[in-house]
């Protein structure tokens, strides 16, 4: 790998020589980072690719055809192009599947937030509201990237409800349930996939969370925006505000949205409906994805936030009025009993 890193730097610059490498956590990615240190004193991140379809994207995507470049390299030039803080790409190498990036440094809005009281979050939170905000204004304004070639339709939704049927229920308990029980949750979900659906599509970052905002010189970035796609408005901000990693009050939350719905000019009620439905699809999925990313992945550090991602499911299902799915999946999830 270390060959590989001063081949790239050489094809950027032949000037330029690595002093040294450092691999940097990447998360549940299937790519790898590492921070590359050169003698000029400059520092850069590489961004390796795996190999294949997984390369282009990250998530289970419904985008048909053949894409001319590589997403990330796609959203990030549309993105910069609006003004949205990103990380410039610096060179891009196709034969070794691997981008340089501007280093943006290792502070994340989750450092700030892990140990924040509810007023200090407030203050975080809001900010990163207004990024989202202007995210959304400016990418309704001028469209221009692969991310509106694909969207949160029915079939992804339910492939995501699905999803966290088979990994969240069957794989987690170590048996297949009654067909009557999946039967009914299909049912009962379809209906949510149906009323989702029914809201505002547009620009969706689909990970805008705390570990995927970063902190420099007191601005924020975004990154690991490669799965972009149209999706209801809400998606965005219950990831954000029902980010896996966080906790925050009843209160703050609903101060939260009533903030974002003034910034954007929307009415908060009507609003709520549509942030519930989307908490119960997204925690649901987020749920099923860390048991699948303990299983598949063998990466076993995402299993602690299940309780507080199934938590979130509930609350949003009682204020919604949905205790039938609430009672279907209580015998299968311990959480809930």
């Amino acid at each position: 790998m270390n060959e590989m890193i001063e081949q790239i730097v050489q094809k950027w610059n032949v000037s330029e020589s690595v002093s040294g490498i450092t691999k940097l956590y990447g998360d549940a990615s299937y790519r790898t980072y590492f921070r590359i240190q050169l003698k000029s004193g400059k520092t850069l991140i590489l961004m390796k690719l795996p190999e294949g379809k997984s390369s282009a994207s990250e998530e289970i995507t419904n985008h048909q055809g053949e894409m001319k470049e590589l997403p990330y390299i796609n959203i990030s030039h549309y993105l910069e192009g609006l003004e949205i803080a990103v990380p410039k790409i610096v060179h891009y190498d196709d034969q070794n599947e691997a981008l340089l990036l501007e280093d943006l440094g290792d502070h994340l809005l989750f450092n700030d937030l892990s140990i924040a009281d509810d007023s200090q979050k407030e203050k975080f939170y809001r900010r990163a509201i207004d990024l989202l905000c202007d995210l959304q204004k400016k990418t309704s304004e001028k469209m221009g990237s692969v991310a509106f070639e694909r969207s949160f339709d029915e079939t992804l939704l339910n492939w995501e409800f699905d999803h966290f049927f088979e990994y969240g229920i069957e794989v987690r308990i170590g048996n297949p349930v009654p067909i009557d029980v999946k039967e009914t949750f299909e049912t009962l979900t379809r209906k949510i996939t149906g009323e989702i659906m029914e809201a505002k599509y547009g620009f969706t970052h689909r990970d805008f969370q705390s570990r995927n905002i970063m902190v420099k010189e007191n601005d924020l970035y975004l990154i690991d925006f490669q799965d972009a796609l149209k999706g209801p408005r809400a998606y965005d901000l219950v990831a954000l505000l029902r980010d896996s990693y966080i906790e925050i009050s009843d209160d703050l939350l609903g101060n939260l949205i009533t903030y974002y719905c003034d910034q954007c000019g929307l009415d908060s009620e009507s609003f709520r409906f549509d942030f519930d439905r989307v908490t119960i699809q997204r925690k649901l999925k987020d749920a099923g994805r860390f048991i699948y990313i303990d299983r598949v992945k063998g990466n076993s550090s995402y299993l602690q936030y299940i309780p507080r991602s199934l938590g979130y499911v509930m609350k949003a299902l009682e204020r919604q009025g949905g205790n039938a799915l609430i009672d279907l999946l209580k015998p299968y999830i311990q959480e809930w009993q």
